[in-house]
């Protein structure tokens, strides 16, 4: 059972930022990873909870595709603009996290602040070129999700929240793109995930991205293979 000494419930992301900036505090949104993983809750005695800071949006703004913290998997599944954007390879990896109930609760960017190696999103995330958007009380800063991840349940977060995903659509609206994933059933964790965009002028590859997931300590980018693909023929 968990022993929590205080709930708090801020309106703001200041605020937000404010109370995690003390020690023993932790965020919840979906809570799907931290109500049943023990090992989150070490040393934690207070709850921060982010639900009621409007962060369940997914918009396109100035060029960019912005998910907020508290968008859910469901929703990232059903958005149609991500279900065209690079033949929907996040909107399919979100589609395959979990079943259905955990679905409507997890977040996308608690499967990336969780920082597994299994977490089925990350790789999609990283064929994308996304960034991360950081708030703590230093303010606001932008880390690309190449340098997020440092190890298994690991990242740069410094007491600090995440309050959005933000991916270029400029960089990459006309990638084609593909997801796959194994795991032991559909609704397992994944023992291998993989995701991929290509982008292809006059019937040539001139950039890809391949990210492979649960092979190493954090989602693996094929960078050998990346550079063999530039230039050949589509």
């Amino acid at each position: 059972m968990l022993k929590i000494a205080a709930y708090h419930k801020p309106t703001t992301l200041v605020e937000a930022a404010a109370l995690l900036a003390e020690d023993g505090r932790t965020i919840i949104a979906g809570g799907t990873d931290l109500l049943v993983n023990p090992r989150y809750m070490v040393g934690v005695r207070e709850v921060v909870d982010i639900r009621k800071l409007g962060l369940n949006y997914i918009r396109v703004e100035n060029g960019w595709l912005h998910i907020g913290a508290g968008a859910t998997m469901r929703s990232v599944a059903q958005q149609a603009a991500l279900q065209r954007l690079a033949n929907g390879i996040l909107a399919r990896g979100a589609a395959v996290c979990g079943s259905p109930n955990i679905r409507n609760m997890a977040t996308l960017v608690g499967n990336i602040a969780s920082a597994l190696p299994s977490a089925d999103t990350p790789p999609a995330l990283l064929a994308l070129n996304a960034e991360v958007v950081l708030i703590g009380t230093n303010g606001e800063r932008v880390v690309p999700l190449d340098n997020f991840f440092v190890g298994p349940a690991q990242s740069v977060r410094e007491r600090e929240l995440i309050s959005e995903l933000r991916i270029p659509l400029a960089d990459c609206d006309d990638f084609r793109g593909g997801f796959y994933k194994i795991g032991r059933t559909a609704e397992d964790i994944s023992m291998v995930n993989a995701a991929a965009t290509l982008k292809i002028q006059g019937g040539t590859i001139t950039r890809a991205r391949l990210v492979l997931g649960a092979v190493a300590p954090v989602p693996l980018r094929v960078t050998r293979a990346e550079e063999a693909l530039a230039g050949q023929l589509a």
